[in-house]
């Protein structure tokens, strides 16, 4: 019966084998940190901070009825347009998602979860960013940082109930 092999041995008895795992995960890690980074410079086009960049920000709350991105220094900014935060999911201090309207009329969703198998490479906590496709009637969301099983964003419906700036349930 053979036992498995813990991963010194497997690196003695298989030099090439363990080196190759490392590569492929450094390789993962950084193909994570830029499609991060190139989702929050659409963020940065798309719905500006009024100081700083979304790729700065270490965490986001909601204050009273406005967004707020926090940063490493203890400093706070707002969004350029404060309008454009239209919604969130979770609790203030620590949102599960936020939903941001463009002025043309498309929706953004930020999803968090610090233990996600992105959001645990973000500084924020930002698992996911979905933006919104309407076609005919018909409500897609497709993600700028998960890729389906066929190597292209995956377009799924978004089944979360949001909150207004209100308290309202906001209606998609």
């Amino acid at each position: 019966m053979n036992m498995p092999l813990n991963a010194t041995e497997l690196q003695r008895q298989h030099p090439c084998i363990a080196m190759a795992v490392v590569n492929v995960e450094s390789l993962a890690k950084r193909h994570i940190s830029e499609k991060l980074s190139n989702a929050k410079q659409l963020l940065d086009i798309l719905f500006p901070l009024a100081q700083g960049s979304h790729n700065e920000v270490t965490g986001y709350m909601v204050y009273y009825q406005h967004l707020l991105a926090c940063f490493a220094d203890a400093t706070l900014s707002g969004l350029r347009q404060p309008r454009q935060f239209v919604a969130m999911a979770g609790h203030k201090a620590q949102p599960e998602a936020l939903l941001l309207k463009h002025d043309s009329g498309c929706h953004l969703e930020l999803s968090f979860n610090n233990a996600g198998a992105i959001g645990c490479h973000d500084k924020a906590g930002i698992d996911d960013i979905q933006l919104e496709n309407v076609e005919r009637h018909n409500r897609q969301w497709i993600s700028l940082l998960h890729e389906g099983i066929d190597g292209h964003t995956c377009a799924q419906a978004l089944s979360k109930q949001f909150v207004d700036r209100e308290g309202l349930m906001y209606a998609l």
